[in-house]
């Protein structure tokens, strides 16, 4: 049953951007009160560069009337004195906390002073006052303060203004740095939420080409991805059971061909049988102890003979899971090639050669179809005379069991190689097959976690080489039944 979702992937992509978005606008929002400030510092650094060019301009008002006793030029030099008053409260009004206030209260209150003994001056011109020496150079200490002091609140704007450029500075590296930061973590969020587990699924869908069917570890993401995770190893249940009853059905198929085969191999040890009862029946009356004897003997090895086909067609037609267990291989090929002789022609020499001792594990059952198929796909193949050879031996170096079927048919066409697993496609006449048994033997090839090819040349025969691992498949990698 499939979780309830917590949030959808359209959900968690929208939150990621927005997230995004909203950490850009953070930024954006921290360097617009920046460049705000700095523009009003570049407005007030434009005050401070009036300021200073008043006061040098009423100096120089002032250093006239001294030099050439111009009475003008301290009016002029009040008018600019009072603007730059003006200019001072302008730049204190724009913004109360600003650093630069207690400076520029401290240059208004000494151009006040300054002024007072300007207006003291001119009254002392106007009472005809000519000693006023004590004055003229209060003015000038004054004046010179005033430099000072505007010339002081220049610098210290200027310095303000590249501390602020460097904190700017600062900031664009550090919002980058973290932006950046950002982008790769989200990056690494999307890979981890969307393009890891589709990767998953990726490989996933490629092994089921293969015929692989295995499910895939389900990644607890609560949305669409977890959804298509848990819905994909539905389907590969289900396909395990859709192949698992293809299998079946070959087999039913497979038990048809061998049905009229069986039951030839029945009737002779049934002959047998009435042959020996008819002869011990005669010759019961004549006493003949040894005569009966034999032929109850021959009763007996005839009905084993008969018991054995019987049960090796019920074994291979029993429907059963997957299951690995250990056996000679020697012995799954002989049932086989038990079943399967009644549809190899006399003519047709078969040949075994597979070492006893050659034990692994293998489902039983499954292996034996997989031999039954070759053996009459090549006898199939084959018109007139011909050989049939099993052979298998163990790879050591490669942990592998390599079987070999072969025979001296006519072979097969390399453009048809490489469709030979294909389910249904078959190269015989219509109502001679269903082109399912070698699909079938790759599917089962497969659930062992082995591998099958061919080759094969056309009028020279072909060989099917089987490779199994030795001594069976890992049980972490077992297909679920």
């Amino acid at each position: 049953m499939q979780k309830p979702l917590a949030f959808g992937l359209s959900q968690k992509i929208l939150a990621v951007l927005v997230f995004y978005i909203g950490a850009i606008m953070m930024m954006a929002y921290v360097s617009h009160d920046d460049l705000v400030a700095t523009e009003k510092k570049i407005g007030v650094l434009e005050l401070s560069y009036e300021i200073q060019n008043n006061v040098l301009e009423a100096r120089r008002h002032e250093k006239n009337y001294f030099l050439y006793g111009n009475k003008e030029s301290l009016n002029e030099n009040l008018r600019m004195m009072h603007s730059t008053i003006e200019t001072c409260q302008k730049i204190i009004n724009t913004d109360k906390g600003f650093f630069i206030n207690p400076k520029l209260h401290h240059l208004i209150n000494e151009i006040n002073l300054y002024i007072q003994n300007i207006t003291s001056l001119i009254k002392s011109q106007d009472q005809a006052n000519i000693s006023h020496n004590e004055t003229s150079n209060t003015i000038r200490q004054q004046g010179k303060i005033l430099s000072e002091l505007s010339e002081h609140i220049v610098t210290f704007e200027k310095n303000q203004i590249h501390l602020m450029v460097i904190t700017l500075r600062n900031q664009l590296i550090s919002w980058s740095s973290v932006a950046i930061f950002i982008g790769i973590m989200l990056s690494l969020l999307i890979v981890y939420l969307i393009f890891k587990p589709l990767s998953v699924i990726k490989k996933a869908t490629e092994a089921i080409a293969q015929g692989k069917f295995r499910k895939i570890e389900v990644i607890n993401t609560r949305d669409e991805i977890q959804q298509v995770m848990e819905t994909f190893n539905i389907m590969v249940s289900e396909l395990e059971r859709r192949q698992d009853q293809l299998i079946q059905a070959e087999k039913l198929s497979s038990l048809g061909t061998l049905t009229a085969g069986v039951a030839h191999q029945l009737n002779n040890p049934l002959n047998n049988i009435s042959t020996s009862c008819q002869i011990a029946v005669d010759e019961f009356d004549s006493g003949d102890v040894p005569l009966l004897k034999r032929m109850l003997t021959n009763i007996d090895q005839e009905t084993l003979r008969a018991r054995d086909v019987v049960k090796s067609l019920l074994e291979f037609s029993r429907a059963q899971d997957f299951c690995l267990r250990e056996i000679q291989l020697a012995e799954v090929v002989s049932k086989a090639v038990l079943l399967a002789k009644s549809q190899v022609p006399p003519q047709i020499a078969m040949t075994i050669d597979i070492p006893r001792d050659l034990v692994f594990s293998i489902d039983v059952q499954r292996m034996q179809e997989v031999f039954i198929n070759l053996i009459i796909n090549a006898a199939q193949a084959i018109e007139g005379e011909g050989r049939i050879s099993i052979e298998a031996a163990l790879d050591a170096a490669a942990d592998e069991v390599v079987i070999e079927v072969s025979d001296t048919g006519a072979g097969i066409s390399e453009e048809n190689q490489a469709r030979v697993f294909d389910p249904f496609f078959t190269t015989k006449e219509a109502g001679q097959g269903t082109g399912l048994g070698l699909s079938v033997v790759y599917g089962i090839i497969q659930k062992h976690q082995g591998t099958i090819t061919v080759q094969s040349t056309p009028g020279q025969g072909t060989s099917f080489v089987i490779r199994l691992p030795f001594p069976g498949p890992k049980d972490s990698l077992l297909p679920t039944a």
